[in-house]
């Protein structure tokens, strides 16, 4: 997948999913802060969350959905997962959900 960034300075990379990339590998950790694209990228990490039940790290303060749509979505996909909050500065930016089975 090609994804193009935004504003005068368009840069395009090249991305992968990590169910493509650590398909045979053990995943323990997975840590986000991608801007807003947390949910797509879960989605694309749906098998290995799934298998490997990973702790996680994702942060939710982007996109105002995100404070909600993330915490459901990963407890509907491993119902076994404990959630944890955690706000880290003064400011609207950098709350996290923690989810440890």
């Amino acid at each position: 997948m090609v994804v193009e960034g935004g504003g005068a300075d368009t840069d395009m990379i090249e991305v992968d999913s990590i169910d493509n990339v650590c398909r045979s590998d053990k995943v323990t950790f997975i840590k986000m802060d991608i801007e807003g694209s947390e949910q797509a990228a879960l989605e694309g990490a749906i098998d290995v969350i799934k298998r490997d039940k990973p702790r996680l790290a994702i942060c939710i303060y982007h996109k105002p959905e995100d404070l909600f749509e993330i915490p459901f979505w990963i407890k509907e996909t491993v119902p076994e997962y404990k959630l944890y909050m955690r706000h880290h500065s003064d400011f609207i930016a950098d709350t996290v959900i923690y989810a440890t089975v």
